[in-house]
């Protein structure tokens, strides 16, 4: 019992009390402890000893405590909702933050991860051409080009996938007379990071298109439920007005004119609810810098002027924005242009695009790169109503014009 190595057996009560915390356990623990050194000092010394008592009585007041330590500095703030709701904010401004600071960061640039994956991978595994594209949603975006890709058909094409999700596709044209089966186990490891890194991309867009469609949301609230109403109550009350028989001709003129811009301003807010309501839209001057980014160091100078007031309903921009992608993929590609000019104006369901280029021409015709791609974009075009125009000469560039709505 005067064994200094009997402080040791505190070693248990105290992390019973600590970090445990509940009576029970210390109770329990203080049980087994007493146990032990009863059992030990039956063999060896005098059970009733008094200094037998005094250990026992000291580990008692150990685990009392820091039990009542526990309990103060932990289980009671836990216990209370104004604590929590603390805690859970501080925690998620943490978050925040530093979902800020990564999201400036190249881990999260989809064309700084391609261009560095295939930079990677070309140290290994000997390829003529390569492109990485990231999937976003039903459309998938190049994010990375290596080399100068030939026809679809030659090229072995790998899923870049995270638990069974496909979030992007790597595309590999070999060298002259060799073969990439002999790397596929060391193609698809080397995937393994961008499938992170892709999905980590796609994970903040959506936590922004949330954010957007939220606040959206709210704002379709407020003039659905504030705005709107005001504005037919001053309609009603100018209506009174006007069929007031102490309104002379010349006030009733005038108050007739002003109930038309009521009018005109009720449709103008129920045409922004119904906008604010519907599925997202997709900003077509992002997606023209998009694929500005796209464009190889040594491809065309992109220029880039459209006047988006507000941008085109979302069925609307995700078919302007494939016919953009195709006539710009087509300028870059094959046309072997220096220049493309992408410019235009929309508002809301009326709008006008125009990308033109200083390549060598085109037939309509004629199909490019094995895809009918001017014939996808008419089809496009007329899945909107819109009028879809080209205007090319062979050495001359392309002009490709769209022209939806009704002024």
């Amino acid at each position: 019992l005067e064994s200094a190595f009997l402080l040791y057996l505190a070693v248990p009560v105290f992390f019973a009390s600590a970090f445990r915390g509940t009576v029970l356990g210390t109770l329990t623990t203080l049980a087994a402890i007493a146990g032990l050194i009863a059992i030990v000092t039956t063999t060896t010394e005098d059970p009733l000893s008094p200094t037998l008592h005094l250990m026992i009585v000291f580990y008692a007041l150990i685990g009392i405590a820091f039990a009542q330590a526990h309990r103060i500095l932990i289980e009671e703030p836990r216990s209370n909702p104004e604590a929590l709701q603390l805690e859970r904010l501080e925690a998620a401004h943490q978050l925040l933050a530093g979902l800020v600071d990564l999201a400036a960061s190249a881990e999260l640039n989809p064309i700084t991860i391609g261009r560095t994956a295939l930079r990677d991978l070309g140290a290994a595994v000997p390829f003529a051409a390569g492109t990485i594209a990231i999937q976003d949603q039903d459309e998938e975006i190049v994010a990375a080009t290596r080399g100068q890709p030939g026809p679809d058909d030659a090229c072995s094409i790998y899923d870049i996938s995270l638990l069974g999700n496909r979030v992007g596709t790597l595309r590999l044209w070999p060298m002259p007379d060799d073969q990439l089966a002999a790397y596929d186990q060391h193609i698809k490891q080397s995937m393994v990071s961008v499938a992170l890194a892709f999905d980590n991309v796609l994970l903040l867009q959506s936590i922004a298109h949330r954010a957007v469609r939220e606040e959206r949301v709210r704002l379709a609230r407020e003039l659905h439920d504030d705005i709107g109403p005001s504005l037919v109550s001053v309609g009603l009350g100018l209506d009174l007005l006007i069929h007031s028989p102490d309104a002379d001709r010349d006030t009733a003129r005038r108050l007739s004119a002003m109930r038309e811009t009521i009018g005109d301003l009720v449709d103008e807010v129920r045409t922004t609810v119904t906008h604010l309501r519907s599925t997202d839209t997709e900003s077509l001057t992002d997606h023209a810098h998009l694929l500005a980014e796209q464009v190889p160091a040594n491809g065309p100078a992109i220029t880039i002027s459209i006047d988006e007031d507000p941008p085109p309903e979302g069925h609307i921009a995700s078919q302007i924005s494939a016919i953009m992608t195709e006539a710009v993929r087509n300028a870059v590609e094959h046309a072997e242009a220096t220049v493309v000019t992408i410019e235009g104006e929309t508002h809301r369901s009326t709008g006008r695009l125009t990308i033109t280029d200083n390549g060598h021409g085109m037939s309509r015709s004629t199909p490019i790169g094995n895809h009918y791609g001017i014939v996808g974009m008419q089809e496009r075009a007329d899945d909107i109503g819109a009028t879809f125009d080209i205007d090319s000469v062979r050495g001359r560039g392309t002009i490709i014009e769209v022209i939806w709505g009704t002024k």
